[in-house]
């Protein structure tokens, strides 16, 4: 069969692949492929309880990056798990909730803040606003070296602490400059935990519930932002000090985090890797079913950890990702997932909100934060369906059908400055309520569930560092731009900017993001084997395909020979499925 679409390396390759399921090495020369091995509950049966030496031996042949290992109790029951592993996800997510607070927080301070401190430069009121993603561009990397350094908990608790003061500073700033110097210092403890918290639920969470875990920190931040909206509405009558007591209410989720980080245990495979190997055992024995479970997955951490150094050794893994092909698509579709994340504009409503709806739309105050107070709970509850239809439906499916929703609401809210004053805010809240609810299960999460399941395991953190970098510069920049961009283009042409960033967004994504829904590791890698111009070419062909079978035209019953088309990509890799 021609294989003149799809090009097979010639020369041995491992590259490591990390996803929601489980982790496989990807291990081919021309037209092979490694065989997975099943491990079932046979190796936990016999006539006594397994120790530590028994799974060395039973397992010493075993692929931890390959071989599947759940036992049938896993797949059937996954969320039996010891409270011990669920008081670490609680624990972790409490570190989302700091973030998601303060954005809401803001929204309703600043209307109070510019006043007091009578700004007027739109570019004040912006780095007021966005302050926080600045900081937090300096601690998403300083995050590599703390978390390398104290681990997981450790950074956990600097980070909620530091919240601690940096809230402390902003309730009592007697300036605009020191207000804007402690958003700052929030925003590097916000880096932190963005970066922390999914690294450690990926660590510590078991194989069978890792996918839905790690919807978890974009739930609790869009849950955090609720919760910011009704600290709004209880201080917003508060003359003076309103203000004051809504930026310092940071301090109250920073503080629980605070106290509970020290009762958490630390991510074994940081301890494994730190050499703490008895710890590390005892610390699963905790987080895990049994101890039979703790053990096998003690034995098999070491041996991935070992494997990986041997990936990583003598090797700068950031100039990997820029000078291997395949990896620099992988970066490159990461990216753009986060600039049109932030592209679409959902920032500029989260922090922005109330100010649209006192200063553009003409309302009061009170009424604008109640407003504000309903648009954060549309998005707390339509977060919640991510965790069943991302993987039914796909990634990039849930992005190309919410995309056009996102355009289609920014325009509406072009348009609810043309009548009067109720019918602007009809249309208004119409418009922001739709919109959020389109990105809230879609282009909220989808980002940061899909950049992990691309990046190989060996250079996952510094994918997510860098990708994760780019979510808080892109963040920035919408955030600090937004005062601006209403004086100069008024909200009109604002909304307008954005309908036209969707819009390029979904062409982008329509080209160049494949599908990891329902792929194996070594078949996503397949993938980005090949040139995002073979990957956008097949997805034109689909595109015209799908609009032919649409108006019942006729259509080739031959499948596409792409990188795309999993059986015949498999096929012709010589491989069967």
């Amino acid at each position: 069969m021609s294989t003149d679409i799809i090009k097979s390396p010639t020369r041995k390759a491992e590259r490591l692949h990390h996803s929601q399921d489980r982790i496989e090495v990807l291990s081919f020369s021309e037209g092979t492929t490694p065989k997975k091995k099943t491990y079932s509950d046979s190796y936990f049966q016999g006539p006594k309880e397994k120790t530590l030496e028994d799974f060395e031996e039973l397992l010493k042949d075993a692929n931890p990056l390959q071989d599947e290992f759940l036992t049938e109790e896993e797949k059937q029951h996954p969320w039996r798990q010891p409270l011990k592993l669920y008081y670490l996800v609680a624990v972790a997510a409490m570190g989302a909730l700091i973030v998601g607070i303060d954005i809401s927080l803001v929204s309703g301070a600043q209307i109070e803040y510019l006043k007091h401190f009578n700004v007027t430069n739109t570019n004040i009121t912006g780095l007021l606003a966005a302050g926080t993603t600045l900081g937090a561009l300096v601690g998403s990397m300083f995050s590599i070296l703390l978390n390398d350094w104290i681990g997981r908990r450790g950074s956990l608790f600097i980070a909620s602490v530091w919240s601690i003061g940096a809230s402390i500073w902003e309730a009592l700033a007697p300036s605009w400059k020191m207000l804007l110097a402690g958003r700052l210092m929030l925003g590097v403890s916000m880096g932190i935990i963005s970066s922390t918290v999914p690294v450690l639920l990926s660590e510590a969470v078991p194989t069978a519930i890792r996918g839905a875990i790690a919807s978890l920190y974009q739930q609790m931040v869009a849950t955090g932002i609720f919760i910011g909206y009704i600290v709004d509405v209880i201080f917003v009558n508060i003359d003076e000090i309103g203000w004051r007591l809504m930026l310092g209410a940071t301090m109250v989720p920073a503080l629980i985090e605070s106290i509970a980080v020290p009762f958490q245990v630390e991510s074994p495979r940081w301890l494994i890797k730190k050499g703490r190997i008895e710890q590390a055992e005892k610390v699963l024995l905790s987080i895990r079913l049994s101890s039979e479970h703790a053990l096998r997955d003690l034995v098999l951490i070491r041996k991935a950890v070992e494997e990986e150094k041997k990936m990583t050794e003598n090797k700068n893994l950031y100039a990997e990702l820029l000078t291997v092909p395949a990896l620099r698509r992988e970066l490159f579709v990461g990216i753009l997932l986060m600039l049109f994340q932030q592209f679409c504009g959902m920032n500029v409503f989260m922090y922005y909100v109330d100010y649209m709806f006192t200063d553009l739309i003409g309302i009061s105050d009170k009424k604008a934060v109640l407003a504000s107070l309903i648009a954060g709970f549309t998005n707390a509850v339509f977060t919640l369906p991510v965790y069943w239809i991302i993987d039914k439906y796909g990634r990039r499916s849930l992005q190309l059908w919410t995309f056009p929703i996102m355009c289609a609401m920014q325009v509406l809210a072009l348009f609810s400055y043309y009548g009067t004053k109720w019918v602007n805010f009809g249309l208004f809240m119409v418009a922001v309520f739709i919109f959020i609810a389109a990105y809230s299960p879609a282009n909220g999460p989808v980002p940061w569930v899909y950049c992990p399941e691309i990046f190989p395991l060996y250079v996952r953190a510094q994918g997510m560092a860098i990708t994760t970098f780019f979510n808080y510069l892109f963040n920035f920049v919408v955030s600090y731009s937004w005062p601006d961009m209403l004086q100069k283009l008024k909200a009109q042409g604002g909304y307008g900017f954005y309908a036209a960033a969707i819009a390029v967004g979904w062409v982008l994504l329509f080209f160049f993001m494949p599908e990891t829904k329902g792929y194996t590791l070594e078949q996503m890698g397949m993938v980005f084997e090949h040139s995002l111009g073979e990957i956008a070419r097949y997805h034109w062909k689909c595109g015209i395909r799908n609009i032919r079978k649409l108006f019942g035209l006729p259509t080739s019953s031959e499948p596409l020979a792409s990188p795309y088309n999993k059986k015949l990509n498999l096929k012709m890799h010589g491989v069967e499925e």
